[in-house]
């Protein structure tokens, strides 16, 4: 597999520790019907969700470690998710005005 360049869907460069939205669901057609059937529902709750990234792993796929508190998939997860389905969190500058 090649390795994911480090960069969301608008080319900016992310980091461990960046505050990301999700916007997307990945493809999870490699994946058996049985593990499909488990992982679509968790990525379906996180789109428009933000998240910290945790760690990028070798072939550059973000990790995000999150807790889904109520429903049937409540818990603790983490997934792997490309850089291309999440958008940085700006982060507004405020101005001062001084009297």
């Amino acid at each position: 597999m090649k390795r994911l360049a480090r960069r969301d869907v608008t080319g900016e460069h992310l980091k461990v520790g960046d505050m990301v939205r999700v916007i997307g669901v990945p493809d999870l057609k490699g994946m058996s019907a049985e593990c499909r059937a488990e992982s679509l529902p968790v990525f379906r709750y996180l789109v428009g969700k933000y998240k910290l990234i945790a760690e990028f792993d070798e072939f550059g796929m973000a990790w995000l470690w999150f807790k889904i508190r109520k429903g049937p998939h409540a818990g603790f997860h983490s997934v792997g998710i490309e850089p291309y389905l999440l958008r940085r969190r700006r982060v507004q500058a405020i101005t001062v005005l001084q009297p």
